[in-house]
């Protein structure tokens, strides 16, 4: 049996968000980014990941800035960003914990202006 989740490490209220192409009255197509609204916003537990991790995790030290676990959602993609106040993560990997579908660790790297 495995051990119930602790709600309390959700701490961090984040918002997942789509590109989305749409033609202004001007006849322009535009890229923009806008909130997924099937996912809404979602608590999370955003964590900064050390060196060491770096390693264990495989990836590039330069790409990988945290790791985020939320609930499991069905509708999370890797072709999302993350939003979380002023920050902005790129979703580079996501790992559904176990194949349980109980939670999502996602590994993100911060987009800065």
């Amino acid at each position: 049996m495995s051990k119930p989740i602790n709600p309390a490490k959700y701490r961090n209220r984040i918002t997942f968000q789509k590109e989305q192409e749409y033609q202004t009255p001007e006849g322009h197509w535009v890229t923009d980014w806008v909130d997924v609204e099937e996912i809404g916003k979602v608590w999370a537990e955003i964590k900064s990941i050390r060196g060491r991790e770096f390693i264990m995790a495989g990836a590039n030290a330069v790409d990988v800035t945290a790791r985020i676990t939320i609930r499991y959602n069905r509708y999370v993609t890797d072709d999302m960003r993350i939003k979380y106040g002023d920050k902005i993560y790129s979703i580079t990997f996501i790992n559904n914990l176990e194949e349980r579908n109980i939670e999502l660790e996602i590994l993100a790297s911060e987009i800065r202006p």
